[in-house]
């Protein structure tokens, strides 16, 4: 049997299907609170992928399905994309090196990092928790800087849970709405991604079985998230952006102990 019929069968296994609803649930999850990775890592984790290819995998998922929405936007006429290069240059860059420095630690290590980038950004979130979601009013945005997305962009690439979060959540202490911050974290998101994706296919960990099924459900996923912000409400983004964040840190303390 050829491998093109071995991963055919492994797509249409119940193995595949199941790993294309867990796609689907993990980037609507993503779109809408910034946290893919909280449904997606532990699942990959769970049915024996080690922790690199898991990785790699959430990489191309949501860096197949961000570019759809991109897509989407543009051809809405949303966002213009000369606003955007820059922010996804240096998106690109951020996920690149995260990826360079996450295949040369451990696992302990990245993990170590991951704890620390999310209970910094935690804290960050409680800081600015009274003013998540408020709607624009006039032109009161501030000029988001280009930097940022690059620091992200590292944490992206090298390990991925929250990133969304973190970047919806900067583009919302800029005063954009809730909306606008999604959308403008599609565009950022796919650049990281996928540039970190490039890096992991070159090393030769991604496990094209288990990525497809899972970005067919993360595409579908992800159309249908954004479907659904209009309708996310304040009071909803106070109490699950910090929820999220806690708990992304509690599994990240349970690996580094357990």
């Amino acid at each position: 049997m050829s491998e093109l019929a071995i991963l055919v069968n492994e797509w249409f296994s119940v193995d595949g299907l199941l790993l294309c609803f867990i796609g689907v649930i993990a980037a609507m999850i993503g779109v809408m609170f910034g946290a893919a990775g909280f449904v997606l890592l532990p699942a990959m984790l769970l049915v024996g992928v080690p922790i690199h290819a898991t990785v790699a995998v959430n990489k191309f998922a949501t860096g197949i399905s961000s570019f759809t929405n991109v897509i989407t936007l543009l051809c809405r006429k949303e966002i213009a994309l000369k606003k955007m290069v820059p922010f996804m240059m240096m998106a690109s860059f951020g996920g690149i090196s995260g990826a360079f420095l996450a295949t040369r630690l451990s696992e302990q290590t990245m993990n170590m990092v991951a704890c620390f980038i999310l209970v910094f950004s935690f804290f960050m979130v409680l800081k600015h928790n009274r003013k998540l979601g408020m709607e624009v009013v006039g032109d009161r945005e501030h000029k988001p800087l280009f930097i940022t997305p690059f620091f992200i962009g590292i944490y992206d690439g090298g390990f991925g849970p929250g990133s969304a979060l973190m970047n919806s959540l900067y583009f919302l202490k800029k005063h954009y709405s809730y909306q606008k911050a999604v959308e403008l974290t599609r565009f950022v998101m796919f650049s990281s991604c996928m540039s970190a994706f490039v890096f992991y296919f070159l090393f030769g960990i991604v496990q094209w079985g288990i990525a497809i099924p899972v970005t067919v459900g993360s595409i579908l996923g992800s159309h249908l998230g954004m479907k659904l912000v209009p309708y996310i409400q304040t009071k909803w983004l106070q109490i699950t952006m910090p929820a999220i964040f806690l708990i992304l840190i509690a599994q990240v303390v349970r690996d580094l102990l357990f």
